[in-house]
């Protein structure tokens, strides 16, 4: 039948003209995130951490860089906990492979930025760090 194609279409964009609207204001409005979102800033619990580095050791891209000190109880402590968003390919493997489930993602998703020094997340004080120049280069 000739202009069948015509009138699916027309039917379609009939529906949607009608239809509940999905766009969103982007400054305004933020899209709400999934719960398996992966991406935006890692949320440390330091209350949960153990300090037993496995995060940072199952990173490919050597994206974490921890600081832990051991008290003469021989208790580990976080020091200073490193996001280096740069280098981080948001797969995952540090939020799987912490045993006490200290480490999630947040919802943000609105990361970029035009600096390097802004790059690098302070997980256990929860702001961007400019500590750049302490960050030894991939090796």
């Amino acid at each position: 039948m000739f202009g069948k194609g015509l009138i699916t279409g027309m039917r379609v964009t009939w529906k949607h003209f009608w239809g509940k609207k999905v766009t969103f204001c982007y400054p305004e409005e933020k899209l709400p995130m999934t719960e398996r979102f992966r991406g935006g800033h890692l949320a440390l619990n330091a209350t949960k951490c153990i300090g037993c580095k496995l995060c940072s050791l199952n990173c490919p891209n050597r994206a974490l860089e921890l600081t832990v000190t051991v008290d003469e109880n021989k208790k580990r402590h976080m020091q200073q906990y490193l996001h280096i968003m740069g280098r981080c390919l948001y797969c995952n493997l540090c939020v799987e492979s912490c045993p006490t489930q200290a480490l999630s993602w947040d919802k943000e998703y609105a990361i970029s930025s035009w600096y390097k020094e802004d790059m690098v997340h302070d997980s256990m004080s929860d702001q961007t760090s400019a500590a750049v120049s302490e960050v030894k280069p991939h090796e």
